[in-house]
């Protein structure tokens, strides 16, 4: 029997413009959605669980390029078309390099949300320690507690929270002790895509010095969206404000 029932993506909403969301490290397709149902009339929000996210099987050999491989293989399945490529967090990482191995058929457009740098992440040993204490309810709790700054629903809360329970072992270790390491800067040179970055001012994940040292730096003439008030899940924290720029953005 097989113990991995996740779907590998989720698809809410009909419009004519086409938008394949990535999720951040400790989340899955359904991180997505409060936004999405806010998009759905505009836009058909494809959202994919990556391998070991969200019930799906995990990669044998997690990988940057293994993950971006698998985003690039659904979007050939799905044979979309002018579509734009989001990522959040960990899934802006994937996306860069995504968008970088495909040959054909590329995103005519990149949001990058809240982006882990194409270079190393910075943590610390004992954020790391704490964090590969997985799965651990209370450990998950603390986790979202020190990513956000808006007060969630409890909906959203327990959902964020339950993500990360979700994720297979080997996968969530690999990303804390590999992925988020890896740096793709030198990979993803002369990727020429208009580039969305949307940041908070007061994230206390992804610093503003690393959206300007570590992000901004790597990308070809990016435009950025500079928020405050919100944490690192912004889709979660504030889907409604992140429909509305979307939507801007997008016209």
């Amino acid at each position: 029997m097989n113990e991995y029932t996740g779907l590998r993506y989720e698809k809410i909403g009909n419009g004519k413009k086409t938008i394949v969301f990535i999720h951040y490290f400790g989340g899955d397709a359904g991180s997505w959605k409060w936004l999405a149902k806010r998009l759905r009339k505009r836009y058909t929000c494809i959202m994919l669980n990556l391998p070991g996210f969200g019930g799906t099987r995990p990669l044998a050999e997690p990988s940057i390029y293994g993950m971006a491989q698998y985003i690039n293989v659904i979007i050939d399945e799905l044979k979309l078309k002018d579509y734009i490529l989001c990522g959040h967090s960990m899934g802006a990482k994937l996306v860069l390099y995504a968008a970088q191995i495909k040959n054909t058929n590329l995103p005519r457009k990149l949001m990058l949300i809240a982006p882990s740098p194409p270079t190393v992440e910075n943590m610390t040993d004992d954020e790391r320690k704490r964090m590969l204490n997985h799965p651990d309810r209370a450990e998950a709790a603390n986790t979202v507690h020190g990513a956000t700054k808006k007060k969630m629903g409890n909906k959203r809360l327990l959902y964020a929270v339950n993500s990360q329970l979700r994720i297979e072992e080997t996968t969530w270790k690999w990303w804390l002790n590999v992925g988020m390491k890896n740096n793709i800067a030198d990979r993803i040179k002369g990727l020429n895509i208009p580039t969305d970055v949307i940041f908070s001012n007061d994230d206390p994940v992804i610093s503003t010095d690393a959206i300007y040292d570590e992000v901004l730096p790597n990308l070809s003439n990016p435009s950025t969206v500079a928020l405050s008030r919100v944490g690192h899940l912004i889709p979660m924290e504030m889907p409604r404000k992140l429909a509305r720029i979307i939507k801007k953005l997008n016209k």
